[in-house]
């Protein structure tokens, strides 16, 4: 079987980053039946790489190109954003080239395919050029983001959709077999934990604010959470604190120091959001959106994801703009969408002055502006946020909202490329070999050796051209 680095490279418009996002993180945590593992080893999941790179460029990057090289499929998130996109088309006419036609999988969360109105088309044209090819994807607006993710699941193992399918059903009706028998242990030692939260109950009643505040803080920091601990948090919960509710959701959901138990998540993040805490209103919606603990609601999502917005929490405001630009538990409200946006970044949170940058560059929910786009990337890299750092040099070498100023390209690469990103990286070597925007350091060198007498060195200066 022939050896690939990833089973999966996601090409997406950057409009439709959390799509992306999404879909890398359901794939990379799908846990893979035994009898539909085949040749992989135990314990290792689905292997995906997601193009990071932002602001279409004309040619593929050569780090891109390798990523492709290594991955066994090309999943496209298709939508009128990625149709528009030559990043997208680039990546896709350079995947079929390979001769892997038929490892493409389209996922479609937006439009048409092969649509008559151009407003509507959500193919990139490389893709538009395989309608001869039987292609397998799926849509999300046909089948749900659920079973569109198992669908593409299925394709990149091998096995019958339906098959997976079955599987999930399954293992839904185990968890909560599971759930049932873990309940009926912890009310046969129910005595027990009773005296003992009593006894934490007592405590914290003793304790002043500030050492129960610095217990809480110490929980929150420590790499391995104790069943004692849970234990405190409970107690502490019960009691009425509400600052202890949003650690022991993380509890109760990650498994730390207690079995996950998404039921015990849902109840305490109702509880906690009910008495006005919006750490605990986002953990409710993101439970209705997930369908953890309770039937998945796309509407009680949307509406709890506004009630934190409405309260001051700034990823709340991300959240209920995503919503409203994908028309999700909402209807589709693309200037909603900026205005929610635009409170997320003002309120400073990173992912909100991204996607408002998006939308004043493409003029999503509001006219396109150059400017203003600049203006919150510039905002953005200002955070140390890498994307941001990467696109500002990416403005500046391109001239998007402000003059070209390969000084400044450099700079803000080299910041990126400092902070470990490895696009921002590959764009300050490629500006130190083409001399953009910093002097060729070797340059210098060359200079002095020609200035000496050394013929290669005035040679090499000559090929850069700094005679």
């Amino acid at each position: 079987m022939e050896e690939y680095t990833f089973d999966a490279f996601i090409s997406y418009s950057h409009r439709d980053l959390s799509w992306g996002t999404w879909l890398q993180k359901k794939i990379e945590t799908f846990r893979i039946p035994k009898d539909m593992r085949g040749e992989r080893p135990k314990g290792q999941g689905l292997r995906v790489f997601r193009d990071q790179t932002d602001l279409a460029g004309t040619e593929l990057q050569d780090s891109l190109r390798q990523n492709l090289d290594t991955s066994r499929y090309l999943i496209v998130l298709c939508s009128p954003a990625s149709a528009a996109s030559s990043w997208v088309n680039e990546e896709v006419k350079y995947f079929v080239s390979l001769g892997r036609v038929s490892n493409i999988i389209p996922f479609i969360v937006g439009g048409e395919p092969l649509s008559e109105d151009p407003a509507l088309e959500c193919f990139p044209p490389a893709l538009k050029s395989l309608e001869d090819h039987v292609l397998l994807g799926a849509n999300i607006q046909e089948i749900g983001k659920d079973k569109a993710f198992l669908k593409t699941v299925s394709i990149l193992l091998g096995v019958r959709f339906g098959r997976l399918v079955d599987r999930e059903k399954q293992r839904r009706i185990r968890t909560a077999l599971i759930t049932a028998a873990v309940t009926a242990v912890i009310a046969s030692t129910g005595g027990a934990l009773l005296w003992r939260n009593a006894v934490i109950s007592r405590k914290n009643r003793e304790l002043n604010y500030d050492i129960y505040g610095a217990a809480i803080v110490s929980i929150s920091q420590k790499d391995v959470i104790e069943p004692e601990d849970v234990a405190f948090l409970r107690a502490s919960a019960e009691e009425g604190n509400a600052a202890a509710i949003p650690f022991l959701i993380d509890c109760y959901k990650n498994g730390w120091g207690t079995e996950k138990d998404f039921e015990q998540e849902f109840y305490w993040s109702k509880t906690g959001a009910d008495l006005g805490n919006t750490d605990c209103m986002m953990a409710l919606a993101n439970c209705y959106d997930r369908g953890e603990g309770t039937e998945q609601d796309y509407q009680q999502s949307f509406a709890w994801y506004t009630k934190a917005a409405e309260a001051g929490n700034s990823i709340g405001m991300f959240h209920t703009a995503v919503c409203y630009e994908k028309g999700e538990g909402v209807e589709q409200d693309l200037s909603k969408a900026f205005e929610y946006y635009k409170k997320s970044a003002e309120a400073g949170y990173d992912l909100g002055m991204y996607n408002l940058a998006m939308c004043y560059l493409m003029g999503t929910g509001t006219e396109p502006d150059q400017y203003k786009a600049f203006e919150w990337t510039q905002k953005l890299a200002d955070t140390g946020n890498t994307f941001g750092m990467y696109n500002l040099g990416l403005m500046y070498q391109r001239g998007f909202g402000t003059e070209e100023n390969p000084e400044l390209a450099y700079y803000w690469y080299r910041k990126a490329a400092d902070a470990g990103d490895a696009d921002g990286a590959y764009m300050s070597g490629w500006c130190l070999e083409n001399g953009y925007g910093v002097k060729n350091p070797a340059e210098e060198w060359y200079r002095k050796g020609a200035e000496g007498g050394n013929e290669n060195a005035a040679e090499a200066l000559k090929r850069l051209g700094g005679e």
